[in-house]
């Protein structure tokens, strides 16, 4: 299926010169439409020797040869056919994007990203979805988070995106630094319950490391309300349990600094129950407030 439908594209190519109807391309086109791919690459050569860099020749034997497998060869190909004309970009897309599909499904994941290496320079929106997704998953592979993220962004484009995808961008995002772009990308996910079908502790946990430091952030800036209402979201959940007494001080000085003291005395209570021995680096500062609360020194 995938050869006549790749051969159909190329027939539909407009003919850049002339020849007998059974010439060279007519002859390698019927023989790769039968399955002879070495023979019609043997055809396409010979044209190519007839006529010269013809666009319509280049792209079959890029094609052929990345039905083959042969990933190097298509490339070869391809890029002569490029450097040519570029306007056969949405061609040679689709091309090497098949070659890409034939490298993935023999195991040879390092081949489909050289494959789509040109497509991906020429914009992901070229690489078909579900390409998108293996090479997102390959990069994330080789810790090439920055590569990887368009590549999920784009992944379920047009369609409801998957638990599993949801999950995955969540944690490209985190490990570029987008603690904030991933929070809702983590909040899908936990929304969808025990039916997305992965360790949710872990994931709570990575998510929770979000909430923290995105309301650390929007405490630098000024923005307590949110910050405290990503706070609370961290409490709720109580997860990491090495955050929730920093969770807690922090809080209780929001809610201290708008006067709502029997809640920000609460919070800190909460920093000495996390720290039965005492020990905490907050907990000289936590009963410091405490006594500044029940006293009345800040009132």
């Amino acid at each position: 299926m995938r050869r006549a439908v790749a051969l159909v594209a190329l027939v539909l190519l407009p003919a850049a010169c002339g020849g007998s109807p059974d010439d060279a391309v007519e002859r390698g086109d019927r023989l790769y439409g039968a399955g002879q791919i070495d023979a019609a690459i043997a055809e396409y050569r010979l044209a190519l020797r007839q006529r010269g860099d013809e666009p319509e020749v280049l792209l079959r034997l890029g094609d052929a040869y990345g039905e083959k497998g042969e990933v190097e060869a298509s490339l070869r190909y391809i890029r002569r056919l490029l450097a040519q004309d570029s306007t056969y970009r949405f061609q040679a897309a689709a091309v090497l994007s098949e070659a890409a599909r034939v490298a993935l499904e023999r195991g040879a994941p390092d081949n489909m990203a050289r494959a789509l290496g040109p497509v991906e320079r020429m914009g992901v929106g070229l690489i078909p979805p579900d390409l998108r997704l293996s090479l997102a998953r390959h990069y994330s592979g080789l810790s090439d988070h920055g590569r990887a993220l368009p590549l999920y962004l784009g992944a379920a484009e047009g369609e409801v995106t998957s638990a599993e995808v949801e999950l995955e961008t969540a944690r490209t995002f985190q490990e570029l630094g987008g603690c904030r772009e991933a929070l809702g990308y983590f909040e899908s996910y936990l929304g969808r319950g025990r039916s997305a079908g992965t360790d949710r502790s872990g994931v709570r946990w990575q998510y929770g490391n979000c909430l923290f430091v995105v309301a650390e952030e929007e405490q630098r800036q000024g923005r307590s309300r949110s910050a405290e209402a990503h706070l609370d979201a961290l409490i709720a959940q109580g997860v990491p349990r090495t955050l929730l007494d920093r969770a807690h001080f922090d809080r209780g000085e929001m809610l201290l600094a708008r006067g709502a003291y029997q809640e920000a005395e609460s919070d800190f209570l909460a920093v000495l129950e996390l720290n039965p021995a005492r020990s905490g680096p907050l907990v000289a500062m936590a009963e410091e407030r405490i006594r500044e609360i029940r006293y009345g020194y800040l009132r």
